[in-house]
């Protein structure tokens, strides 16, 4: 994997990661890669360079074998390509979900989790009931009992937003955990709206479960998968929701009408990277490991801090041994190191750190951030 030599010059193409903070900042917050994508994609916009009209466009007619093969090979999930909805972007489609859905005005929702998971059913104007997971170094792993609590909960049909590899903290849940919850779904009728955007970004052995594999067909599940991660694409939005239940599948049609389509060139990056981006795949794991070692190896300096770096993605999730203890990422801030604060996600004492980035980026970070901890220690 060849990071980027100089990934501050990201600025004059209005990166988002690297132009949101004065230039003394280091950017490890937005889930964004300092490298670039496999060269499927420059391929792909070479050919439209040279062919050099660029009207309405229409989904390829090679986009949705590109999936049922992509998660046959690697999710042994073998789907209808009729169960595949085309739509711009894993969160569009959460939130299209439930507008698709306005009988159910409560939403379960994991705590800590990716914080649009609590802002879409706020500015939606539902119920949330957000359940506390416990955190680990392993993880962060749901309670069943509250699970089950807040699929009581509801006076009617309900939706339950779901993250598998979970964000923050990469836990890969397992079949027990996802069968109890299909299960528990169906007992209560509610919707299941999984958001497994990170499935193909796993740094260990363990297998990525698609929740509508555990799911049988006639359940009301929708399944959210993006290439955007995998291959450091999220400026060429196209994700696709996967719905075998067909009332589920048509109400989920019906919403898109009007909505932004999908461009053309955004779907013929996706089907080719998921085509020919897979040596470049290998190439990045190798890269994230050596750095999240390098975040176990700095976590292994730090024992009051509780740092999870899970199966998946590269994103680490670190706060306090102690609840009380505040202001660290405010604390690293001011030290030049800009992580993603964690109130939005729902902690208010933790931060998540984006390791997929220049391993000099990555050490400049973490000795700063090594002062701002030795002078709370003092």
């Amino acid at each position: 994997m060849q990071w980027h030599p100089d990934p501050a010059s990201r600025k004059a193409h209005h990166s988002l990661k690297w132009s949101a903070y004065p230039a003394d900042q280091l950017p490890l917050w937005v889930a964004d890669l300092d490298c670039a994508p496999p060269p499927a994609v420059a391929a792909v916009i070479q050919n439209n360079l040279d062919h050099g009209i660029f009207g309405y466009g229409m989904e390829p007619p090679g986009f949705r074998d590109a999936w049922v093969q992509h998660l046959g090979n690697h999710h042994d999930w073998s789907i209808d390509p009729d169960w595949i909805v085309p739509v711009a972007g894993v969160v569009p489609a959460m939130r299209l979900a439930l507008l698709a859905h306005p009988e159910r005005r409560d939403v379960i929702t994991p705590r800590p989790v990716y914080p649009y998971f609590h802002a879409i059913p706020r500015e939606a104007g539902l119920t949330e009931h957000a359940v506390e997971f416990s955190h680990t170094a392993q993880g962060l792993f749901p309670d069943r009992d509250r699970l089950a609590a807040a699929l009581k909960a509801p006076r009617g049909p309900s939706a339950m937003l779901w993250c598998n590899p979970h964000n923050p903290g990469g836990t890969v849940y397992g079949e027990a955990d996802l069968l109890w919850i299909v299960e528990n779904a169906r007992a209560h009728q509610t919707l299941l709206i999984s958001d497994e955007i990170w499935a193909d970004l796993r740094l260990e052995s363990r297998p990525h479960i698609p929740l509508g594999r555990i799911a049988e067909p006639d359940q009301p599940t929708i399944t959210l998968m993006a290439a955007t991660k995998t291959f450091n694409i999220a400026g060429f939005p196209c994700a696709v929701a996967i719905i075998p239940e067909p009332q589920t599948r048509r109400t989920m049609q019906q919403i898109l009408h009007a909505m932004p389509h999908i461009t053309p060139l955004a779907y013929q990056i996706t089907e080719a990277v998921l085509q020919n981006g897979w040596t470049w795949h290998a190439s990045l794991i190798r890269a994230l490991k050596v750095n999240r070692e390098r975040v176990h190896d700095w976590a292994a300096q730090h024992p009051e801090l509780l740092v999870t770096t899970g199966d998946a993605s590269f994103l680490a999730w670190i706060k306090p041994h102690s609840d009380i203890e505040s202001g660290l990422g405010e604390a690293f801030a001011e030290a030049g190191v800009r992580l993603s604060d964690g109130r939005p996600f729902g902690r208010a004492n933790a931060c998540r750190l984006n390791f997929g980035c220049h391993p000099t980026t990555l050490e400049t970070a973490l000795k700063r951030m090594d002062r701002v901890l030795d002078a709370r220690k003092r």
